[in-house]
């Protein structure tokens, strides 16, 4: 039951989130036109950085979700 109430709050938290549309859409543009460009990562420098590269991760997912359902 936990788990449910946990998916409650953050479908609440998503919908009363202001979105940037147009830097969301800008971004989308680009990586439609422009793909992933390939690059070597420093495992050091990801591995210091992993809950703030997680965290835009995850933030880039919704917002691609959020784009795609409006």
């Amino acid at each position: 039951m936990e788990e449910r109430e946990a998916v409650k709050a953050r479908v609440q938290e998503l919908a009363a989130r202001v979105w940037d549309v147009p830097a969301i859409e800008a971004r989308y543009r680009r990586l439609l036109q422009d793909g992933i460009a390939p690059r070597r990562l420093d495992r050091a420098a990801v591995v210091a950085v992993k809950n703030a590269l997680l965290d835009r991760v995850q933030r880039r997912a919704e917002e691609c979700e959020y784009l795609g359902h409006n």
